[in-house]
């Protein structure tokens, strides 16, 4: 009964879960998808590039750039620089709310991301 009572609530809260039934956060979901190519240092992220099929190359760090959410979105959306393989291994959820945690952490930061920045 406790486990029917668990499922139904995180299905009403909405998202997918980890694998320790947690919702993902924006962080997690940052780490695991963007921060092997994407310095950010509020998410641990060193954003050297990788060879698990996320880019080997890495791409501009994010510790000094402003990345609004309507940017981070369609970076990951388009087809752009390597993202191509992020739009098939992310749900709409997980690129939301990953936008939205870029867009936080990033809000402060001096220069404007462009869509050219990669």
């Amino acid at each position: 009964m406790a486990l029917l009572v668990a499922a139904a609530t995180t299905a009403r809260a909405g998202g997918p879960t980890s694998a320790a039934g947690r919702p993902e956060t924006g962080k997690g979901l940052y780490r695991k998808y963007c921060g092997q190519c994407h310095a950010l240092t509020v998410a641990l992220a060193a954003g050297f590039g990788s060879n698990n099929g996320l880019g080997t190359n890495g791409g501009p760090s994010f510790d000094h750039l402003r990345v609004p959410f309507k940017l981070s979105f369609l970076a990951i959306e388009q087809p752009f620089i390597g993202h191509e393989v992020l739009a098939h291994k992310m749900t709409w959820t997980q690129v939301k709310k990953v936008s939205t945690f870029v867009a936080t952490s990033t809000e402060h930061h001096p220069v404007l991301a462009q869509f050219t920045d990669g």
